[in-house]
């Protein structure tokens, strides 16, 4: 009977030599295979890393168009970080200026103006998407509806969400 044929010696093959061939030839063999994996995925991740940065300057875009919005709905100044300094005591100490009083004639929901996410009826309302938010439309009470759709018009502006407010509404 051969050494090869032995289960004992095959499981000492397989459990011991095999791997210390690997190590041993790893040095030689990483660098080919990551070579390899280069030349044949090389352009996809360079593809999927122009996606990618194509996708985060869109998002930024839309980001600073809903801020702005939301500033020119507010009345904010909009004055940069080097403004508010100035504004501050020559010290640089001390609490900064006091903000102009809100306008007392109406509240924000009354004006016109989006209530906040966290005030909305519908819990992490920002974290769903529109799929979600339709179904969780059905229980809510003509003014929370109105608050929704107040709000999706103000930032998202999703066409389903709006649509099914426009029908619960039509119905109620």
């Amino acid at each position: 009977m051969s050494k090869r044929e032995d289960p004992a010696e095959q499981l000492l093959d397989l459990l011991v030599y095999a791997p210390l061939g690997l190590l041993l030839e790893a040095r030689d063999l990483v660098p080919k295979l990551a070579d390899k994996g280069r030349q044949r995925m090389g352009g996809q991740v360079t593809v999927a890393r122009m996606i990618g940065e194509m996708a985060v300057r869109q998002g930024q875009r839309r980001a600073e168009k809903v801020v702005q919005r939301m500033r020119e709905q507010q009345g904010w100044s909009g004055g940069s970080v080097s403004d508010q300094a100035r504004e501050r005591p020559a010290n640089g100490h001390g609490p900064p200026p006091a903000a102009e009083p809100a306008p007392t004639s109406a509240p924000p929901e009354a004006a016109g103006a989006p209530p906040a996410a966290s005030a909305l009826a519908i819990p992490a309302y920002d974290t769903l998407s529109a799929s979600q938010v339709v179904p969780r439309l059905e229980g809510l009470s003509a003014e929370e509806l109105e608050a929704v759709r107040l709000y999706e018009e103000a930032t998202r502006a999703r066409k389903t969400v709006l649509t099914r407010i426009d029908q619960l509404r039509g119905s109620a």
